[in-house]
């Protein structure tokens, strides 16, 4: 048997290693041996017993955190429809639940910096990868955003997403970038922090289209 006596153990450090290193030095930067090393492992197939492959690892990666986004995003989605403010709502919606990483532990925060890289550049991720990121509820709350907010044709749509989300996705992660360095970064409340990315989302998803 290729693990310890701990498996679940063991698959929890290395998990932890390659979020800690993914996060700091970027996914492509970080050889498996490096993981497996960091994470206590004397056993070079550790990695691969547990996850099989780069891929493997980044999906388990992404799961310790997916379900609770995606709960988090439709607890709030279910908020917008009932409220009057919908597009506001519906805006809230797709932001709140990734700012939430931001007062979790470091694991939460090397999260939002993995995601930003991986949406990025879609290329550099599998499909099944890329299939847990497309399934947090993301598209619902544009929906709901097109729907309400009307002005935006439909062929922009897909643009206005890519560079709405990439935003706010990259102004999440330098901010989890500054609190793991600094502990507390020099830039405006976490509160107004939220707030105003969300009024700036909002402002990039359906800014009035020009002639």
């Amino acid at each position: 048997m290729l693990v310890g006596r701990n498996p679940e153990a063991t698959r929890r450090e290395l998990l932890d290693s390659a979020a800690r290193l993914f996060a700091e030095r970027g996914i492509a930067a970080v050889s498996l041996n490096e993981i497996n090393t960091a994470a206590g492992q004397r056993n070079a197939s550790a990695l691969q017993y547990h996850f099989r492959s780069r891929e493997g690892l980044l999906r388990a990666l992404l799961e310790r955190h997916l379900a609770q986004l995606r709960e988090r995003r439709d607890e709030l989605l279910g908020v917008a429809d009932a409220h009057p403010e919908k597009v506001r709502r519906a805006a809230e919606a797709f932001v709140l639940p990734l700012a939430g990483f931001l007062e979790e532990d470091w694991r939460g925060r090397a999260f939002l910096r993995i995601v930003a890289e991986l949406m990025a550049d879609p290329s550099r991720s599998a499909p099944e990868v890329r299939e847990l990121l497309d399934a947090t509820a993301a598209d619902e709350a544009y929906a709901r955003i097109w729907k309400h907010g009307r002005g935006v044709p439909a062929v922009l749509r897909p643009e206005r997403m890519r560079v709405g989300g990439s935003m706010v996705l990259h102004a999440l992660a330098d901010r989890a970038r500054l609190l793991e360095h600094e502990g507390k970064p020099t830039q405006i409340a976490p509160e107004l922090f939220v707030g105003n990315l969300v009024d700036m989302f909002l402002a990039a998803t359906l800014a009035p289209v020009g002639r």
